[in-house]
């Protein structure tokens, strides 16, 4: 029984961790998109030619990246209270499989740029996770 007890004990601390990670990352997306941390974005050397030519013009068009900021923080701040996080979760799937996808087709080639290229991955399976670990949640979202 206490075996049982010091699991879950563990398996809840594991499961906050990455709650609070999944937070941090968030906020951070938030920060790099309003300036106050580096950006890819303004660095065409961090992209393919195609890649480029796509960040560019969402930088150009100018309401896309301050939305996913937005969006990024509300939800990132969910995830550090731990409110709301279920609907955080999914606030930020459209997002995180967009990065992912970005990395997939328009980035640039992973044998020669592996670590920069999985980072687009990693929003991805932090947001899957949450999900997971929500879904008792959504139940009655998609009973017919």
């Amino acid at each position: 029984m206490d075996t049982i007890m010091i699991e879950c004990s563990h398996m809840k601390n594991i499961h906050n961790a990455i709650r609070i990670i999944t937070g941090l990352f968030f906020v951070a997306i938030f920060f790099s998109k309003f300036g106050f941390l580096p950006s890819a974005a303004h660095s065409p050397e961090m992209f393919s030619a195609t890649g480029w030519v796509f960040i560019s013009a969402i930088n150009e068009i100018g309401y896309l990246f301050p939305v996913i900021g937005l969006i990024s923080l509300a939800s990132g701040v969910a995830f550090l209270a731990n409110r709301y996080v279920a609907l955080a979760a999914l606030l930020m799937l459209p997002l995180t499989v967009n990065f992912a996808l970005f990395h997939i087709f328009v980035g640039l080639p992973m044998e020669t740029h592996f670590l920069r290229e999985s980072a687009g991955f990693i929003p991805l399976a932090l947001n899957v996770y949450m999900i997971y670990s929500q879904r008792k949640k959504y139940k009655e979202l998609l009973k017919p």
